[in-house]
């Protein structure tokens, strides 16, 4: 089971319509506005995502709910984790190990900071199935750490350009470009916000490294290393899925962006059942079968991306997974949307 802090939940009913009763919005997720308030109160995903999908309706066509939320959002909001955010001398150090902290208030994503050919890009990946509140929480996700980079640099910042994973805008296409002031597209192979390499090095409005020192050692002396340990698989497989198209990812390497050694997780995933092989197959199966259903990529790309250096290697992993070809899966993937 993954979770999303109830500050989430709180701050989406702030900015509801005036229509909607916050009390009911509140009953509807299992908690009071007072537990809410509770910074340790956490609730379901599926649960938050209905809360979405049901001011979403509220608000139709001019969707745009999320996004306040997010301008309302501060560093201050995520406590010691946003402290250090905004204390960092520079973006680079502020997005540093963030990929970790996020998961003091948000077990259902992982984040990863890639930078190549001058270009910076802040990654979400989520592998639920799609639904509408996915679609509004990714959005606002994206959008909370934008709010972050304008308080922690200039108000007129503005990422190079956004992408999304979802086909079309889950809310108001107006209100996300207005929010986001850059080209917003859609149907990417990643979520992500994307900054040119260089302003990360530029100097943060109020950084200083000692404090940012201070809060990033507190922190790590603070946080809970494993929020679920029975979700480590998932985050495993989270984990590999995001590093697929840059080859497969090695125990060490997972290790490394979980925050634990190597022989850690391999012993974690020991105790309950799991190898480290099984869940890379896992990861693999999962993101073949995304791109498999989306006709826009060959049978031979699905395997590039999902780490095959041939097509009939990929065909024999997949027939294994799944119990048919990769393209028996596809022209079934295809009848059901018919």
């Amino acid at each position: 089971m993954t979770y999303v802090l109830a500050m989430f939940v709180k701050k989406m009913i702030d900015q509801s319509p005036a229509s909607l009763n916050r009390s009911d919005l509140f009953a509807s997720t299992g908690i009071t506005e007072a537990e809410a308030s509770n910074p340790a109160t956490m609730v379901r995903d599926t649960t938050y995502y209905t809360l979405l999908e049901t001011i979403a309706a509220a608000e139709a066509p001019d969707i745009g709910f999320h996004l306040r939320t997010s301008a309302a959002m501060t560093c201050a909001d995520f406590g010691a984790v946003g402290l250090a955010w905004k204390s960092a001398p520079t973006l680079r150090r502020s997005f540093r190990r963030m990929d970790r902290y996020a998961r003091a208030y948000n077990t259902t994503a992982t984040f990863r900071l890639v930078e190549k050919d001058g270009i910076c890009m802040w990654t979400h990946q989520r592998t639920e199935p799609e639904r509408l509140g996915m679609h509004l929480s990714t959005e606002g996700t994206l959008g909370t750490y934008v709010a972050m980079c304008r308080e922690t640099t200039f108000p007129e910042n503005k990422p190079q350009a956004i992408q999304f994973r979802h086909a079309e805008p889950a809310g108001s296409l107006a209100a996300l470009e207005a929010y986001f002031r850059c080209p917003v597209t859609f149907g990417a192979d990643i979520d992500a916000i994307i900054l040119p390499e260089e302003r990360l090095d530029q100097p943060n409005a109020v950084g200083d490294e000692s404090i940012w020192k201070f809060l990033t050692s507190h922190i790590e002396e603070t946080l809970v290393e494993e929020p679920t340990e029975s979700a480590l698989d998932r985050r495993v497989v989270l984990q590999i899925a995001n590093m697929l198209s840059e080859g497969i990812p090695t125990l060490a390497d997972i290790a490394l962006s979980l925050g634990m050694s190597a022989r850690t997780l391999q012993r974690r995933l020991s105790e309950q059942g799991y190898t480290f092989q099984a869940l890379v197959d896992e990861a693999r199966r999962q993101m073949a079968e995304k791109f498999l259903s989306d006709t826009r990529y060959s049978i031979a790309e699905v395997a590039f991306l999902t780490g095959f250096s041939e097509q009939s290697a990929f065909t024999r992993a997949f027939k294994r997974w799944a119990g048919q070809t990769p393209g028996s899966f596809r022209d079934g993937t295809q009848e059901r949307r018919i």
